[in-house]
């Protein structure tokens, strides 16, 4: 990972505390927002690349955030995935020319 990288990582850095089972993170359990922790209450989904671990989460506030855990910097970075509030496809992720969503994977 280049210093780059690295540093856009740190600029969306969170608190997150996660289940350690055999191996940590084995899933997100809360995010910390204004100092307050709030529970995640499901995992969409969960995926691993090359450098990092992510997942797209529900928390009890409503909101949705994508959250990714890099382990050689021990570092959890999210964003707010708005588009997905209700939806089970974030905006984001939609074809332009598709704009319900209708045929993304």
């Amino acid at each position: 990972m280049d210093s780059d990288e690295e540093a856009g990582l740190r600029a969306f850095a969170v608190t997150v505390g996660a289940y350690a089972g055999a191996s940590y993170p084995e899933r997100p359990e809360w995010i910390e927002r204004h100092g307050t922790r709030i529970p995640v209450t499901a995992i969409d989904s969960q995926w691993r690349e090359e450098e990092r671990m992510g997942f797209r989460v529900r928390l009890a506030d409503g909101s949705a955030w994508l959250l990714y855990y890099v382990p050689e910097l021990d570092l959890w970075s999210g964003i707010a995935d708005t588009g997905a509030v209700g939806d089970a496809t974030p905006a984001s992720w939609r074809r332009h020319d598709d704009p319900q969503g209708a045929g993304t994977p």
